[in-house]
C-alpha cells in the first residue's frame, strides 16, 4: 500500500512537472503576428462618434527612429492613463483625442513627461501601468471627456461575472507604415475569476493587481496589438475604467485564452500622488 501511494504521488509531481503555462506577451510583442493575420480589436464592434470619449490614440516616438501604436484614456486635462510597456523606450508622444478616425482627431496633444510604474516588471507583466502628461490641457467637448476612475476603497474587489468594456485602434493591415485600424473598435468582455486566468498563465503572472477577461459572447473576442494601454470599463456611473490593457496569449488574440489587464483599483493611491486625482 505504500508503495503504491508512493508511485502515485511521483506520477502527480511528474504531471506537475509537465505543466505549461501559456506565454503573456504585450500587444507590441504581438505586433508581427497581428500583421499577418490582418486583427484589430477581434470580433467586435465599429465604434460610434462620441462613444468613447474618454479613448485616445497614442504615437510613441523612440530616440533612435520607429514609433509605437499604444491607446490610453483621458483621467483629467493634462493626464493620460496607459501601460507602462507602452512608455518604455519612448521619448515623446502624439496623443489623437475627440475622434473615431485617429488621423483627424478633433484635438492633437503632445507630451514628453510621463511615468512608469516604479515596480513594472517586464519578464511577467505585473504592475504594467503608466501615465503621460500632456504639455497642455486639454479642453473637454462632447467628444473629449474623462472616464471615471474607482474608489480606492474597492481594491478587495473582483468584478468576477461583471460584463465590461474594452475599446482601441488595434492592427488591421499589415501594409508597412498603417498596421493600426484607422477607425476606432469595441467587444465586450466578462471578467472571469484570477484562479481561472492562473490556470492559463500561473500565478506569477496572474497576481492580485491583475484582471483577466475572455469575450462576452464567445472566448476568442479580444483585444490585439494596438490596444495596449487602452481602458477597460464597466457601465457605472456612467462608464468607470477597471482596467487598462496589458497583454494577450502568444499563442494569439483569437486563441480563445483570456486577455489580460492592471487592475485600477490597486493603483488608486499611486496615481493620486502623481496626478492629485
Amino acid at each position: 500500500m505504500k508503495l503504491f501511494l508512493a508511485l502515485m504521488a511521483f506520477v502527480a509531481l511528474s504531471q506537475a512537472a509537465q505543466l505549461r503555462y501559456q506565454t503573456p506577451i504585450t500587444m507590441r510583442e504581438a505586433h508581427d503576428a497581428a500583421q499577418k493575420s490582418h486583427v484589430r480589436i477581434v470580433n467586435g464592434f465599429p465604434a460610434s462618434p462620441g462613444q468613447f470619449p474618454y479613448q485616445v490614440f497614442l504615437i510613441g516616438f523612440m530616440p533612435g527612429g520607429g514609433a509605437l501604436a499604444c491607446g490610453g484614456s483621458i483621467i483629467s486635462n493634462y493626464w493620460i492613463l496607459t501601460a507602462a510597456h507602452c512608455i518604455v523606450g519612448v521619448e515623446r508622444f502624439e496623443v489623437s483625442m475627440g475622434s473615431i478616425a485617429h488621423a483627424s482627431p478633433e484635438v492633437r496633444g503632445y507630451s514628453n513627461n510621463f511615468i512608469v510604474h516604479y515596480a513594472y516588471n517586464p519578464n511577467n507583466l505585473n504592475n504594467d501601468i503608466g501615465l503621460v502628461r500632456l504639455n497642455d490641457p486639454v479642453g473637454y467637448s462632447q467628444n473629449i471627456q474623462p472616464v471615471n476612475l474607482p474608489s480606492g476603497d474597492r481594491a478587495g474587489e473582483s468584478f468576477e461575472g461583471y460584463r465590461a468594456t474594452v475599446s482601441g485602434f488595434g492592427v488591421a493591415s499589415d501594409a508597412p507604415g498603417s498596421g493600426v485600424s484607422p477607425t476606432k473598435n469595441w467587444v465586450n468582455i466578462r471578467i472571469i475569476s484570477n484562479g481561472q486566468c492562473q490556470g492559463v498563465y500561473g500565478p506569477d503572472v496572474i497576481v492580485g493587481s491583475t484582471i483577466c477577461g475572455l469575450g462576452a459572447d464567445f472566448d476568442s473576442q479580444s483585444t490585439c496589438s494596438g490596444d495596449s494601454g487602452g481602458p477597460l470599463t464597466i457601465d457605472e456611473h456612467g462608464s468607470t475604467q477597471i482596467g487598462v490593457v496589458s497583454f494577450v496569449s502568444s499563442a494569439g488574440c483569437t486563441s480563445g485564452h483570456p486577455s489580460g489587464y492592471v487592475r485600477t483599483t490597486h493603483f488608486r493611491g499611486w496615481i493620486n500622488e502623481h496626478t492629485g486625482i
